[in-house]
């Protein structure tokens, strides 16, 4: 009925039309994509913000230590510093309830908590005869722990 290349031309009209909707629809995917990755991100980053969840990390004895290393390097990024709080502030609370999972948790080595005690000291000369407290108990807990099991 019609020529050969009268199809042609047709198939290559309507493919033309419809390329603008295609390529827009995988633009929208792929932003799409991207965003909800960046949100992973940012959700990841606000809880590392949180020194709770980086004492739930040291807490848990099946931490991984790439993990332990992220959740360390997240509390001398934000929280290392306590020097300013008053002793009887949540923030140093929580600041020495970290320590204190830190030294205790069995995934670091001895020689390790005992370096990061001297920085940690560096840092807040105020608060050294605490500090010590509490990572000296924390080791005992631990050694007495590995103990038992």
């Amino acid at each position: 009925m019609y020529s050969l290349k009268f199809h042609l031309f047709v198939f290559l009209l309507i493919g033309c039309s419809i390329l603008p909707f295609f390529l827009s629809a995988i633009a929208f995917v792929i932003y799409e994509r991207i965003q909800a990755r960046l949100e992973v991100l940012r959700s990841r980053e606000r809880r590392f913000k949180n020194i709770n969840y980086l004492i739930e990390i040291f807490k848990d004895e099946n931490s991984e230590l790439e993990l332990l290393e992220e959740a360390l390097e997240a509390f001398n990024a934000h929280f290392m510093n306590f020097s300013g709080f008053a002793k009887d502030s949540k923030e140093y609370q929580d600041c020495l309830e970290f320590i204190g999972a830190f030294a205790w948790c069995p995934n670091m080595d001895i020689d390790r908590v005992v370096r990061y005690r001297e920085e940690i000291v560096k840092v807040n000369p105020d608060y050294k005869k605490e500090i010590e407290t509490v990572i000296g108990s924390a080791l005992k807990n631990r050694e007495e722990t590995k103990k038992k099991k």
